[in-house]
């Protein structure tokens, strides 16, 4: 893949080409060629909201984790029995 196939493209969409590309294989790249300028934009916009929006929610998982604290452990209770002697 060149980056003379997509002369229409930004640096950014570009490089969403080849996000799609690894998540996708082959065909994604036959079927985004396949498609006009506008559709390639649309499509490349819409991989990139899905990717932004991932991050934000991967992002609000583990603030809540990142804020609990370690569970304080038990403190250890010992019965001896009286030595008779």
């Amino acid at each position: 893949m060149d980056r003379g196939e997509f002369p229409h493209l930004t640096d950014s969409q570009f490089e969403s080409v080849w996000k799609m590309v690894g998540i996708f294989g082959g065909d994604a790249l036959r079927n985004l060629t396949a498609a006009t300028s506008a559709e390639q934009v649309e499509r490349l916009d819409a991989v990139d909201t899905y990717e932004q929006g991932l991050i934000a929610y991967v992002q609000g998982l583990q603030a809540p984790v990142a804020e609990m604290k370690p569970a304080q452990p038990k403190q250890l209770m010992l019965k001896v029995n009286p030595c008779e002697g």
